[in-house]
């Protein structure tokens, strides 16, 4: 087909709708922008909110981590107390007068209450530090890393699964265009 047949042709399949009008390329591609741009901007964001939360994972397992290190050694004052209350009661067999077992008696409950409430505060601040290991320890914090490494890979693909849409979309946009235009 010579040139001008085929100028001649395109012209005629203009006219009856088949190819691009004046600016309808610009229009098409802004509609592509215009349609894609909240997805790209979501993605984006949730590789930032992912990025985001590594990082205050590695923070939080960094401060695990160092309060383990400069954790000091504390002696157990419920072994002395405990000790005490034995060494009372040994020595209430050795009291001969009534005055000295009732003022050692005195002695003894004073300190067994003491050793009582001592022993409930224990077995309640043994369970608060097990629920902080639990949410905030060492393996928590390691587990968390691991956790926000995994969810920051799966956005990072979920965002390149995006931009793989818009760049079919403009593939088809641009065969539109040559097909067309």
């Amino acid at each position: 087909m010579s040139e001008q047949n085929r100028t001649g042709d395109e012209r005629a399949g203009r006219a009856a709708g088949e190819g691009l009008a004046a600016g309808e390329k610009e229009q098409l591609a802004y509609a592509l922008e215009t349609r894609f741009a909240p997805h790209l901007e979501a993605a984006a964001a949730a590789v930032r909110e992912a990025e985001r939360a590594l990082e205050e994972a590695h923070e939080r397992l960094e401060q695990a981590q160092d309060a383990i290190d400069n954790e000091s050694y504390t002696s157990d004052p419920l072994v002395f107390m405990r000790a005490s209350v034995d060494e009372e009661v040994e020595g209430m067999e050795r009291k001969t007068t009534a005055k000295k077992l009732r003022t050692s008696y005195r002695f003894l409950l004073d300190r067994a209450v003491e050793l009582a409430g001592a022993e409930l505060q224990r077995y309640r601040d043994d369970l608060a530090a097990d629920q902080r290991e639990r949410e905030e320890g060492l393996e928590a914090s390691r587990a968390a890393v691991a956790m926000a490494e995994t969810v920051l890979e799966e956005a990072r693909e979920m965002q390149e699964r995006v931009l793989a849409a818009e760049r079919s979309a403009r593939r088809g946009l641009a065969l539109l265009v040559e097909k067309l235009g």
